[in-house]
């Protein structure tokens, strides 16, 4: 095996914040991080110039092992509004509308890419001693569904206890002015790094293995 890919299995992975869109953002960091793996922290998709673009980028990154793909709440609305005619409204008025428009009259690519994402996105995902998820970590009792996806750390969702032997977790969804880390009551530290790449032109990366971020920007 080659260095590149040794070095690509061996470390820890890079997180990836919320992408909405921004090919040319995803780009820049698939590039910068060409011999790392990513896990993409969810919502590919709406508000941003080129969702189909980034849905097949991060496919490729997926079917070729260069990446995992969490699901985002804006996954999500896709999925149930494509798929199972659920809230599609809520979707169209969050950004939905300008995804549609991308598909124009190809229903059945849109179909398809929904379907790819139902059957591929994971919820949440634990890598050596880190739980990656969308919004906020998963409850470990399982009665509390949405968290993950919608969840918000303003002190209307709780933090739940991390699994034994993890000891960081890292999210996206809240937007912030720049990454924010913080130690929560049982000693776990909790990272957000969504920089709202869509409105400020900036995405940011979080290297678990020295646990650094890199702003992205397609200039």
């Amino acid at each position: 095996m080659s260095e590149p890919m040794n070095r690509l299995h061996s470390l820890p992975p890079v997180a990836i914040g919320d992408i909405h869109g921004c090919l040319d953002l995803l780009n820049a960091a698939v590039e910068k991080f060409h011999d790392r793996h990513l896990v993409l922290l969810g919502d590919y998709v709406d508000r941003g110039p080129d969702d189909r673009g980034v849905l097949d980028r991060v496919r490729d990154l997926v079917e070729f092992g260069r990446a995992t793909a969490l699901m985002g709440n804006h996954d999500d609305m896709m999925i149930r509004a494509v798929l199972e005619g659920r809230s599609a409204e809520v979707w169209l008025h969050n950004g939905g509308d300008v995804t549609m428009n991308e598909y124009g009259d190809d229903h059945g690519a849109l179909r398809e890419d929904a379907v790819w994402m139902r059957e591929h996105l994971q919820q949440h995902v634990i890598i050596g001693g880190t739980l990656f998820a969308h919004a906020m970590r998963p409850d470990p009792t399982g009665r509390d569904v949405d968290t993950h996806l919608w969840g918000r750390p303003d002190g209307s969702s709780p933090l739940y206890r991390l699994p034994k032997g993890v000891t960081h977790s890292v999210h996206g969804h809240t937007v912030v002015d720049e990454p924010v880390t913080a130690e929560a009551s049982d000693g776990s530290i909790v990272w957000f790094i969504d920089t709202g790449a869509v409105h400020t032109g900036i995405l940011t990366a979080l290297d678990t293995a020295s646990w650094t971020t890199t702003e992205l920007s397609a200039h």
